[in-house]
């Protein structure tokens, strides 16, 4: 995570209101309150009866069902009836107060003017939720919890049954409906040999007679971090429900040398000066903090687990009510150091914590020895950024050498790597290959396959030119994917493929480019290290990456509505090892310093700009 967890926490509360509002500007009105399927054929509730659609607004059913194909092959039904909004708006179909819809009834083609409504989308979604939630897996419940899983039974409401809380019934058909989305549609379900179906039967067995919504999320959320795959998971905002549980100590964690600072952001010093670092939290192991912290994050590359949980450290309320610590009194910490203790009384408050590294939304400069450097945080997509990534590159022309800094950039599009890659490139490369998880009886099969949204495409695909399908036909008799899968059960090898350009401004950049990486780099962040390593010219510095490539969709549990995201493909990079769990291992390798995670020092960029200046 490339900034402290709790202040994006925080925002939930403190600016929710505001969210709302902006998310009302939106047209999210739909026609439909519910939407059934005969194979590939949508049927709306119109008039008291389901009825086959002809046409929206004019234009063919079927369009709209092949842009719900692409965009998401695995769920099309509910993108078409959920998301039907965001296509239109693609079509620029004007929307009134009613759009006209033509279907037909018993032979007869008919047409109506249907209202658009907000609510409309929510009400078919759970109508859809209800058909699909159907879908279990039944077996039975044991009487007694495996020791190995009792900690997926933590509970901050307790037993005691309250208004808020799901009947055990409901929850155990919403567990079975997991179970079965994880066996028939999850790619990694296998990835570190998890046995979710014991893990599963423990937190039924101890369902009693029924438990909260934020309960059932909290144990979701611990359940689905063992399956190693970052982007599968469930958030923690269903876990927080009162303010207490958002405040924090007057400092925060720093881990270095498993040594766990206090460090006052403010001043980037240690909280105690003669006691740097937190031995105990109430003559409690600072280390079972770490444990309980540990307990939610993803296990993929070791970097990546250790970086995110001390983040969840630093949620400290919530982590320390975890831990069953009565978070309305004071604390005794114990600070030491190497030879000695103090214990202090804290207590918990609202304090504000400044970054410790505060990286810029986007930065573009020349450095000292004329040194191109590009710094973004995030994998934007949107034009005036791509376009601000072309200047740089015109800017950097006569450079001596160009720096790309990403380290804590978490992800988002691929648009930045198709952006700068034919930069340096003299023949086209291969960045990413993949596999789509799909049904053994697929009811439809995408025109240019199941990857659009990622620029990954079969290798006899229209969409690659003559050369880069020569590429991927020779980079084929060496590929050798490190993760074996079942040949029945995923798609055909879907290739991510860059170019270079010499049209316009494209030029080749020959001289040489360092790329900064950390493991805070993740999702399209893993995506652009290891396709900028392609590059003859570029070297990757810094620690190895987060581990993360799964393109994961939502999956809504029926009866507590919770959200749970899961991955869709398996994902490899050039070299045949998966993103995930492993990540992309820079050319040289080069960890923080103490002094650098606290802001003071930045080693790593040191070493950039002396490679490029030897």
């Amino acid at each position: 995570m490339k900034k402290l967890l709790i202040h994006l926490l925080l925002l939930i509360i403190t600016f929710s209101s505001v969210n709302v509002t902006m998310a009302s500007c939106k047209d999210k009105r739909t026609p439909f309150t519910k939407v059934k399927y005969i194979g590939t054929k949508p049927y709306a509730y119109i008039d008291n009866t389901f009825v086959e659609l002809i046409s929206i607004g004019g234009i063919d059913v079927n369009i709209f069902i092949r842009k719900a194909i692409d965009e998401n092959p695995s769920n099309w039904k509910l993108e078409f009836h959920r998301y039907l909004h965001y296509m239109m708006d693609d079509m620029k179909i004007k929307r009134g107060k009613t759009i006209n819809v033509t279907y037909r009834k018993n032979g007869i083609i008919l047409s109506k003017e249907m209202e658009l409504k907000k609510k409309n989308r929510n009400l078919a979604t759970k109508y859809h939720d209800s058909i699909i939630g159907k879908n279990r897996i039944k077996s039975p419940i044991p009487e007694f919890i495996s020791k190995e899983y009792t900690y997926l039974t933590k509970r901050l409401d307790g037993y005691e049954l309250k208004k808020d809380f799901l009947s055990r019934d409901k929850v155990i058909a919403d567990l079975e409906y997991l179970e079965w989305e994880i066996k028939n549609h999850y790619s990694y379900a296998k990835l570190r040999g998890f046995n979710y179906h014991d893990a599963l039967s423990a937190i039924k067995a101890d369902v009693k007679k029924g438990i909260s919504r934020r309960d059932l999320a909290l144990q979701l959320k611990m359940f689905m971090a063992n399956f190693g795959d970052g982007h599968s998971r469930v958030s923690l905002r269903y876990v927080f429900k009162e303010e207490n549980e958002f405040l924090r100590f007057p400092f925060i964690i720093v881990k270095h040398e498993n040594k766990y600072y206090a460090i006052n952001s403010n001043t980037k010093t240690n909280y105690l000066n003669k006691y740097p670092y937190i031995s105990k939290i109430n003559n409690v192991d600072i280390k079972d903090l770490y444990k309980t912290a540990k307990s939610f994050i993803p296990k993929t590359t070791s970097k990546f687990v250790d970086r995110n949980t001390v983040d969840y450290m630093n949620i400290h309320a919530l982590m320390l009510k975890i831990m069953n610590f009565d978070i309305n009194k004071d604390f005794k910490i114990t600070f030491s150091n190497s030879n000695n203790s103090i214990t202090k009384d804290i207590k918990l408050g609202k304090y504000r914590h400044k970054y410790l590294i505060d990286r810029p939304n986007y930065e573009s400069k020349t450095l000292d020895g004329n040194i191109g450097y590009i710094t973004f945080n995030h994998m934007f997509s949107r034009k005036k950024y791509i376009d601000k990534l072309h200047q740089s590159m015109q800017d950097f022309k006569n450079t001596k050498g160009i720096i790309i800094d990403i380290r804590e950039n978490g992800g988002g599009s691929r648009a930045p790597l198709r952006a700068l890659l034919p930069y340096f490139l003299n023949k086209p490369v291969v960045t990413n290959i993949a596999r789509y998880r799909i049904n053994e009886n697929e009811e439809v099969k995408p025109i240019n396959g199941y990857l659009l949204a990622r620029f990954a495409y079969p290798s006899k695909s229209k969409l690659f030119t003559r050369k880069e399908r020569r590429i991927i036909k020779r980079f084929k008799r060496h590929f050798s994917p490190k993760y074996t899968i079942n040949d029945n059960l995923f798609t055909q090898y879907h290739y991510m493929v860059v170019s270079p350009k010499r049209k316009g401004n494209f030029y080749h950049y020959k001289n040489k480019v360092v790329v900064l990486t950390d493991s805070g780099c993740f999702s399209a962040s893993d995506i652009f290290a290891a396709g900028m390593k392609t590059a003859p010219n570029v070297t990757l510095l810094g620690e190895t990456t987060g581990g993360g490539s799964g393109y994961s969709k939502g999956v809504r549990l029926p009866n507590s509505r919770i959200k749970v995201k899961l991955s869709r493909i398996v994902s490899y990079q050039p070299d045949g090892n998966l993103y995930d769990g492993h990540g992309v291992i820079p050319d040289i390798k080069a960890e923080y310093t103490l002094k650098d995670k606290l802001g003071l020092t930045d080693t790593q960029l040191d070493k950039a700009k002396d490679i490029i200046l030897k």
